[in-house]
């Protein structure tokens, strides 16, 4: 079966991107990203000049004393079987 998959992930953060809680899954943008790129069917997702979408500031409501809430979306193509993901989504959930 031919597919075009879009996806949106909202998250709330429970601190500041540049804190030291979030040290971590900052650091993995990157190479989370670079797979994501990769992946057979890859076609788009959101980005600004940084490479990822962090500050993407989706929310006015979010904006004034938050820790924020950041959001992450793309797309792929492909084939798929039945009852299992396309390549691109196991790839990246892998």
């Amino acid at each position: 079966m031919e597919f075009v998959l879009a996806q949106v992930n909202i998250g709330r953060l429970r601190a500041p991107v540049d804190s030291p809680q979030l040290a971590g899954f900052m650091a993995a943008l990157d190479p989370v990203n670079a797979l994501a790129d990769a992946a057979p069917g890859f076609v788009w997702r959101l980005q600004t000049e940084d490479g990822n979408a962090t500050a993407v500031r989706a929310f006015e409501w979010d904006q004034a004393g938050s820790a924020g809430v950041i959001s992450r979306s793309c797309s792929a193509t492909g084939r798929s079987e039945p009852n299992r993901p396309p390549a691109a989504i196991r790839k990246i959930s892998a």
